[in-house]
């Protein structure tokens, strides 16, 4: 187990250690491993009181991005364990809903997570935890423009193209980042939805 050194402790040391036990056995379990490892986001469990029950790989990689030399630390960088607190904060406003806190971490063009924190509780479980899912927004790009490029035979150029237009670069901005002219992005941009429209037409 790994205390975040940022999270408030407010239980005493025998219940936070019958809490800990508790929640070791649950992470035990290999089927619960086996499904949260199966997931393409990270996927991260902790107890209100800031105790790591369970981060998939993903979810490993992706702390490792966020955390800076000085929190090292901290398995959990505070900019994702901030959203936990907004959570368990709301608790006391929201005691009777089911509330869902969703924030983005953006660090640079390249790394940009969305995080979503909610409470877990499931019936062997004596204590609600913390489910935080990390999406690494650029990964999930990536996987749906490569669907795309195979439905609809896109070429490597389309791809690369059709990638930034997804990621809401304007047409200009496509043309620098790949260095060809507003002429080329907006010829290759033509055919990327023409070959859209023909294999929906033949699907029809």
């Amino acid at each position: 187990m790994n205390p975040l050194t940022t999270a408030p402790i407010r239980a005493n040391t025998q219940d936070k250690q019958s809490k800990i036990a508790f929640l070791q056995n649950i992470d035990s379990s290999y089927f619960l491993q086996g499904v949260l490892e199966g997931f393409m986001d990270g996927i991260l469990i902790l107890t209100d009181e800031g105790e790591l029950v369970h981060a998939n790989q993903s979810a490993r990689q992706i702390c490792k991005q966020l955390s800076e030399e000085k929190d090292k630390h901290n398995f959990v960088p505070h900019e994702i364990w901030r959203v936990c607190e907004s959570l368990i904060e709301s608790r006391d406003i929201f005691p009777n809903q089911k509330i869902a806190i969703e924030s983005e971490i953006d660090k640079d063009d390249s790394v940009s997570f969305r995080v979503r924190a909610r409470w877990l509780k499931l019936e062997e479980m004596k204590y609600p935890c913390l489910l935080v899912s990390l999406e690494d927004r650029h990964q999930s790009l990536q996987t749906i423009v490569n669907n795309d490029a195979h439905q609809y035979s896109l070429t490597p150029r389309e791809s690369e193209v059709w990638l930034l237009y997804r990621a809401n670069y304007s047409y200009k901005e496509i043309g620098d980042k790949l260095y060809i002219s507003l002429n080329t992005v907006k010829k290759h941009m033509k055919n990327i939805h023409a070959k859209r429209k023909a294999t929906c037409d033949s699907e029809m």
